[in-house]
């Protein structure tokens, strides 16, 4: 799942919460929200080390097919 799903479903949790009259039916959502909004900023703070590692994964390719020429 990208962040963008993650806060997605964090929006749905709220807009559930909203409309909800149970109160402990509406604090499970708002906590599940906080967990799908954590979730996205965790994935958003992993997003420049995939990038990272997906271009070294790439030159060492590049390197070893050199290499094998």
């Amino acid at each position: 799942m990208d962040s963008k799903m993650f806060h997605q479903r964090a929006r749905d949790c709220l807009r559930l919460a909203d409309e909800c009259p149970d109160l402990y039916a509406r604090e499970a959502l708002m906590e599940l929200a906080a967990e799908f909004k954590h979730m996205a900023n965790m994935v958003e703070a992993d997003a420049p080390t995939r990038v990272r590692a997906r271009s070294r994964r790439r030159r060492s390719v590049v390197e070893d097919a050199a290499a094998h020429r």
